[in-house]
């Protein structure tokens, strides 16, 4: 359901940027963005590269994989009237579970019990935006990030009899994005976005090339 209603308004926003230039003298509204705004926008992206993964290469019969995110939280200050730069947050989880027999006191025996492995992430940018045209309602930018995120796999059971635990941290990622963007204003502080491009991806090992959302879109509100 988030990716019918995230399509719906990238195409939103995107259709109804076109009409933005006044049609009767072919000139450009009063801008709504300038020097000194701080913007704060939440929104969440999709999809999540590696429960797509996931899902296509294990057998649903055996495997569950379920998972929230990613959600992101940005801030962002003008510093011109064509130049920001940003703060951006994100929070992802995954999980990864099956069934396997485990030992029941209250049967004396064994049954099935549900075993799995969870995985978060927690990520943080610092990122700058071009705004290249802006409007009374709109906003078009496009930008770069580049931050650090910390990503954690436990295992756990349901299983009372069969507890184990495994913790792994991996070596700290970089993260980075790179998205084009627009904004619409519903009122002059309040609004919705939508950004496509390479969002919220982290390198790890400085070997392996993962990006966690291709499309991104939420809320904003302009102070």
């Amino acid at each position: 359901m988030k990716k019918y209603v995230a399509s719906i308004l990238i195409v939103f926003v995107f259709t109804f940027g076109l009409s933005a230039t006044d049609k009767t003298t072919g000139r450009m509204h009063t801008s709504n963005i300038h020097k000194g705004n701080f913007i704060i926008s939440y929104g969440y992206g999709f999809p999540s590269t590696i429960r797509v993964y996931l899902k296509n290469k294990t057998d649903r019969n055996q495997l569950s994989v379920k998972g929230k995110g990613p959600f992101i939280l940005k801030g962002e200050y003008m510093i011109t009237n064509k130049l920001s730069v940003g703060i951006n947050a994100a929070y992802n989880s995954t999980q990864l579970s099956w069934m396997d027999d485990g030992y029941d006191p209250a049967i004396l025996g064994n049954r099935p019990y549900e075993y799995g492995i969870k995985a978060t992430e927690f990520s943080g940018t610092i990122r700058g935006n071009y705004h290249f045209k802006c409007t009374k309602k709109f906003d078009w930018y496009a930008g770069i990030g580049l931050g650090y995120a910390k990503i954690k796999l436990q295992t756990y059971t349901l299983a009372p009899y069969n507890q184990f635990s495994v913790n792994y941290s991996f070596p700290r990622p970089y993260t980075f994005d790179i998205t084009a963007g627009s904004r619409f204003f519903l009122t002059s502080h309040i609004g919705m976005f939508a950004e496509v491009g390479v969002g919220k991806a982290w390198l790890l090992f400085n070997k392996y090339f993962v990006p966690e959302a291709v499309v991104q879109g939420g809320l904003i509100i302009k102070l």
